[in-house]
């Protein structure tokens, strides 16, 4: 069987046209692939956002990261309530057995929750109350006490402004000192 011979002239033109549409192809290719990988790239970067913001709300709202103080002129209730409070719920509880100290020791927006017993010597809790909201009035506060009053009467007349559930009775559970407190600082 003869060769057909080819023109050499028809082959190259072929191949040229061949490679010209490879380039094309590839380009094209290159082009999508690295929009494909800019999307995911995006979408990563959106994702890491996403999740940084998640997190930051978590902390907002986590009990580590909550401080409090705590006025109690006791130092066995201080004790165990700085142990509970910071061993059971994860809190930072910086306490003070002296009115005056927890008031000069005071910083604007260093506290979430103020718990402040009634019966303070040199200073009784609703007074330190008072200088303290001279301070900052924004502060979560509540009171402390072992006495049978009714503390209802009291909130409505002489502080309007304070939340029904700002008195703690003591004594008072491990369980529910922990639950008045989330519920204070609004965490479930």
């Amino acid at each position: 069987m003869p060769l057909c011979p080819v023109d050499s002239d028809e082959l190259e033109e072929e191949d040229l046209v061949r490679r010209h549409h490879h380039y094309i192809a590839c380009k094209d290719y290159d082009r999508t692939i690295m929009r494909k990988l800019k999307s995911i790239e995006n979408l990563n970067l959106i994702t890491q956002s996403i999740q940084q913001d998640q997190l930051k709300h978590i902390e907002k709202n986590s009990l580590k990261t909550k401080r409090i103080m705590l006025v109690e002129d006791e130092d066995d209730i201080v004790l165990l309530f700085k142990m509970i409070l910071e061993s059971d719920a994860g809190l930072k509880v910086d306490s003070f057995t002296d009115p005056f100290a927890a008031l000069n020791n005071f910083r604007l927006g260093l506290y979430d929750l103020i718990m402040i017993d009634i019966a303070l010597p040199k200073m009784n809790g609703f007074e330190l109350y008072h200088n303290i909201r001279k301070l900052d009035d924004r502060v979560k506060i509540c009171f402390l006490t072992a006495g049978e009053m009714y503390y209802e009467e009291i909130r409505k007349q002489v502080f309007p402004e304070l939340e029904a559930n700002c008195f703690i009775r003591k004594p008072i559970a491990n369980e529910d000192l922990i639950r008045k407190v989330k519920n204070l600082l609004g965490i479930q």
